[in-house]
């Protein structure tokens, strides 16, 4: 339901809110069904075509003709392919709660591919979206705009099979989804462009006549909770809800958006739910309220029609949308808001958050005053309010500014929150903390709004829009199709993008206005000593206590002097000036090619000639031995990553907002460094890089390193909270050696000392092999010459081939085993049930078969576990290369109120039953069908660089090297009978003949109930043990089934792969 959020460290775009189409500029063209509005500004870079029309019934509409080659039926072999494979990552922050939960399951297995259609793949797509939200929401029934944006994907008069949409999309190559905001829902889908006909007419068909029956209201409700419970444990919808709590009671702002049993079953009957949500569509479901977005690789004529014949009978009430900035004012002005909370989070936490409701700034969308102050105070480099709070080792990290979603961005106010990660030592001195914050404003105060930082930051934008990378087509219209609600039509693309004007008055008005006796303060700790959690909030059960802000700190924070150590940020030296774009070269290899091998190092190189941008990606890894040969030498890698960001952050900010990116990544086999952005100025930024890591052990202090070593203890703690990345370490760890669990990475890291680090710092470099891989606007010469001055500089000696780490991939014994443990959240009601079943050491053509079965099998799955048995919100199959061994895993996120993870498990086996009935139904036509989609899906125009680079780069990490292995998959495909995929699912099953059925089953159980409080008072070391559950006693099971010990299970089964 809620969005994404994002950094604010860079300007982002505005949340697009209310339907604001009175102000469309029209052309003096003018037809009876439809009338033509102005044409969007596009990038340079931007070579599709637009154009935008107004239907009779209000409706706008903006069409996006992609103007790239379409790849036809024959030419299915082109060079130009797609791959959904991921190289092995960890998560750089802990702190990140909004990452979807299959992409969570999909890091750390070198290969590993989600069945899904990739985000990168370069489909025709749709989004739609309407100017109505949960600030409508009647007060007696809070989540019914959520509630209705579930509803209409439950069948339509035309096609009333209640998954009929999913169905069609999904065996067309798709996907789909929607999202409920404040005051906007958007619908959005991605399909093979020959059947975007079809599916625009059955996604119309939402709008038109959708059903909504009472028994799918009766089911769709639990999806709704199930939605909620999973959003439950998140401390940031919990921070966002209370806010909500502060505003004035009468304000829509003051409301429960998420819904659940409580709002639509409980507290309201069946009778009366039924005509309020079909009231809730008719009135604000209207023609005249939605924009629409559709983009393909058609002429611009083509999807006129197709929009004209599908969107033209959308009922048009032509009432206005609810207009609550006339309504309400200042709804933050409140007793609740101005005081301090210390709120008690379900992670390990220490951070504050000053906010300030600030009048709402959406139509200021061309100076974007509130991202010009985000800018400055959430720079990171010399002089800058972090750099300051990081040398007193009070701070480690900020997030600054104002995200794009609909609660903190609207008609009615923008919130601006300074979240501050505070040390232990930060939090002891909290007071002085929060008097550096408004110093800083004190500072900008003084010296006024400065052209000069607006002048960067527009050339900046400017820059980054001109050579902007291609998104992909459901990006797009989900983006454009928002922005429609909010900007003129010629501002569709640049109005989130660009600054057009500078506003020194309304930047002087937010800073006046930005002062402590306006500002909410939250302090989000665990154990707060002298504080009690005397108070809980209503929906999520979030426990805080509220104080009035002592006149003492009130009157430090007003009186703040300004502090000379802190300033604005200096003119940026990384900006690009030179963005020439290299000539193009003749015979330029369709793959990386290896332009050095010694026993040092090897470098891979390809030029870029099909996005001609001036721009260039450096991946290299630093393999070995003392990555990950045991759980202590992990943290210390991660210790390593974490010092060397610290150490280097002051002086690599500049680089950052310049649009050169930077990452360091811990890997069992070493460390990964990547850089990319324009080309130029990259060798300097990576000299920069080098020379930081290479004098690290002379920089580091033990306060530093305590610091750090108390943040990773935290992140280790809190992705235990997380059930579903849990899950995905525990099968890790039961399949692969060195992938330390974050138990054993607590557990290690609480014995890892200063002195340990230095003599891993020290020793780190000595020894390595280094992989490299350069792609882009970049010579040959200049490749080779950059990875070779990184290599000097590092002076590193030989790894020889026998020291360089390898480890075993096991082969799981026939039959089933489960490895069922207890949630490691005893307030958290989420299971997961992940159930993996391996096949053997990975061959194309069992990947091709694997490929076709998920193909089948995937909208069967949703609809039946998900939609009819309503077992959890989120269900998926995946396929899964686990270094070099093949299979694939079924998930469900199911409720511990609702179900058992057993029941779960045996209704996934019924399923899989299920699917042997699926397969001999098919016919040969329809099984070229499936295998036609498959290669489509496969088949692709890359949208932008990163995608072919990231695919390379995961095969020369996996040290396979197989570039062409989409091509070699779409070969086996074509190739593949049904009887084979027949016998291969038979062979793999517990229904068949079980000749190779090798099961896995991880099952994280959560609570029935919260536990009692003091139950959770407890230290949290001691909360770091896995509890291993077995029989419920209604199983009856092989004595060997249940793993109540991971080190012993590994001792009894055989190795499948070395990698």
């Amino acid at each position: 339901m809620n969005k994404t959020k994002c950094s604010t460290k860079k300007p982002i775009k505005p949340a697009n809110k209310g339907n604001s189409l009175q102000h469309i500029s029209v052309s003096n063209q003018r037809f009876d069904d439809y009338r033509v509005l102005v044409t969007p500004v596009k990038s340079e870079s931007d070579k599709k075509d637009y154009k935008v029309i107004q239907l009779a019934n209000g409706l706008t509409a903006c069409l996006i003709s992609d103007n790239s080659p379409i790849i036809e039926d024959e030419e299915s072999e082109s060079e130009e392919y797609d791959s959904e494979e991921l190289s092995g990552t960890e998560e750089s922050e802990d702190e990140n709660e909004d990452i979807n939960m299959e992409d969570v399951e999909d890091m750390d297995e070198g290969h590993c591919r989600s069945h899904r259609a990739a985000p990168e793949q370069k489909m025709a797509a749709a989004g739609l979206c309407i100017g109505v939200g949960s600030f409508s929401d009647p007060k007696k029934v809070p989540g019914m705009a959520h509630f209705l944006e579930h509803m209409v994907f439950m069948g339509s008069k035309k096609y009333p099979k209640e998954n009929a949409f999913d169905e069609f999309i999904k065996q067309n190559g798709g996907s789909d989804n929607a999202s409920t905001d404040a005051e906007t829902t958007v619908f959005y889908f991605e399909c093979l462009e020959k059947h975007l006909p079809e599916a625009l007419d059955r996604f119309s068909q939402f709008f038109i006549s959708p059903l909504m029956k009472r028994d799918a209201i009766s089911r769709e409700r639990e999806a709704i909770e199930s939605e909620f419970q999973i959003a439950l444990p998140s401390d940031s919808n919990r921070k966002e809800q209370l806010l909500c709590t502060f505003a004035k009671s009468d304000s829509p702002v003051n409301s429960f958006p998420w819904g659940n049993l409580i709002t639509l079953k409980d507290n309201i009957d069946d009778e009366e739910l039924y005509n309020g949500v079909h009231k809730f569509r008719k009135r604000h479901y209207s023609a005249h309220r939605m924009t629409l977005a559709v983009q393909a690789r058609l002429p611009l004529e083509e999807l006129q029609t197709c929009v004209l014949n599908c969107f033209s009978k959308v009922p048009s009430n032509n009432l206005p949308g609810d207009n609550f900035s006339s309504a309400y004012e200042d709804v933050f002005n409140t007793p609740e808001f101005n005081k301090i909370y210390y709120i008690k989070p379900v992670r390990d936490l220490c951070q504050v958050d000053i906010t300030w409701a600030l009048p709402s700034l959406k139509n200021k969308y061309k100076s974007k005053p509130h991202h010009f102050l985000a800018y400055l105070l959430g720079d990171e480099g010399k002089g800058s309010l972090l750099t300051y709070l990081k040398k007193k080792l009070w701070v480690l990290g900020t997030t600054i500014g104002n995200g794009e979603s609909g609660i903190e961005h609207n008609s009615l106010y923008t919130f601006f929150t300074v979240n501050l990660n505070l040390t232990d030592a930060g939090y002891a001195h909290l007071t002085e903390v929060i008097e550096v914050v408004f110093s800083y404003l004190r500072m900008l105060k003084e010296i006024g709004p400065q052209q000069r930082v607006f002048d960067e930051i527009q050339a900046i934008s400017n820059m980054a829009f001109k050579y902007a990378k291609e998104e992909t087509a459901v990006e797009i219209v989900e983006d454009i199709c928002e922005a429609m609600q909010f900007y003129a039509p010629e501002h569709y693309i640049t109005g989130s993008e660009l600054y057009f004007d500078y506003d020194p008055q309304t930047i002087s008005s937010l800073i006046d206005y930005m002062t402590p006796d306006k500002a909410n303060i939250m302090v989000i700790k665990k154990n707060t000593e002298g504080i009690n959690f005397d108070t809980t909030e209503k929906w999520f059960g979030t426990q805080y206590a509220v104080r009035d802000i002592p006149e003492g700190w009130m009157s430090q924070w007003k009186n703040a002097r300004r502090n000379e150590e802190l300033s604005i940020p200096p003119p940026n030296s990384f900006i690009t000036k030179d963005f020439s774009i290299l000539p193009d070269i003749e015979n330029n290899p369709d793959y990386p090619k290896k332009i050095l091998a010694n026993s040092l190092m090897e470098v891979w190189y390809r030029r870029d000639l099909k996005f001609k941008l001036p721009v260039a990606y450096y991946y290299f890894f630093l393999v070995t031995p003392l990555a990950a040969q045991d759980a202590k030498h992990a943290c210390l890698l991660d210790t390593l990553v974490n010092m060397l960001s610290l150490d280097i952050s002051e002086e690599i900010y500049p680089a950052s907002s310049a649009d050169l990116s930077h990452s360091f990544t811990t890997d069992q086999k070493g460390l990964i460094i990547k850089v990319c952005g324009f080309n130029e100025k990259l060798p300097v930024l990576i000299e920069l890089i080098t020379k930081h890591l290479v004098e690290l052990s002379l920089n580091i202090t033990e306060d530093t390193f305590e610091a750090i070593k108390d943040k990773l203890l935290k992140s280790y703690y809190n992705k235990l909270l997380k059930p579903s990345g849990i899950s995905k370490d525990i099968r890790l760890s039961l399949l692969v050696d060195y992938h330390w669990h974050p138990i054993e990475r607590y557990t290690a890291m609480l014995a890892i000392n200063f002195q340990d680090l230095k003599e891993y710092t020290e020793t780190f470099l000595k020894s390595l092999y280094l992989k490299a891989l350069v792609q882009g606007n970049i010579t040959e010469t200049t490749a080779l010459e950059t990875v070779q001055k990184f290599a000097k500089t590092l002076n590193f000696a030989e790894l020889k081939i026998e020291d360089r780490p390898k480890f075993n991939i096991v082969r799981l014994n026939k039959g089933e085993q489960c490895c069922r443990i207890a949630n490691f959240n005893i307030n958290d009601t989420n299971s997961i049930i992940t159930n993996y079943y391996q096949a053997d050491v990975a061959t194309i053509e069992d990947s091709a078969i694997i490929d076709l079965v998920m193909m089948v099998i995937e909208e069967p799955l949703f609809d039946i576990l998900r939609t009819k048995e309503q077992l959890g919100y989120h269900v998926y199959s995946s396929i899964r290369d686990t270094y070099g061994v093949l299979g694939y895993t079924i998930t469900v996120n199911a409720q511990a109120t609702k179900t058992t993870v057993q029941h779960v498990d045996d209704r996934i086996e019924n399923f899989l039953k299920h699917t042997q009935k699926l397969l001999d139904d098919l016919n040969e036509e329809e099984f070229q069908k499936v295998k036609e989609n498959t290669i489509k899906m496969k088949q692709c125009i890359d949208v932008h660089l990163k995608e072919e680079v990231d695919r390379n780069w995961s095969e020369i990490v996996a040290h396979d090297y197989m570039f062409d292995r989409i091509k070699k998959e779409i070969e086996a495909i074509e190739k593949t009978d049904l009887e084979i995929v027949k016998q291969w699912w038979q062979k793999h099953n517990s229904f068949g003949n079980k000749e190779n059925f090798r099961k896995l089953s991880i099952q994280i159980v959560g609570f029935k109930e919260a536990q009692p409080e003091e139950t959770t008072k407890t230290d949290r070391s001691k909360k770091t043990v896995i509890t291993f559950l077995g029989n419920d006693n209604h199983e009856k099971r092989e004595s060997n089934y249940f793993i109540n010990d991971i080190t012993q299970y590994k001792k009894t089964v055989e190795i499948c792969n070395t990698k």
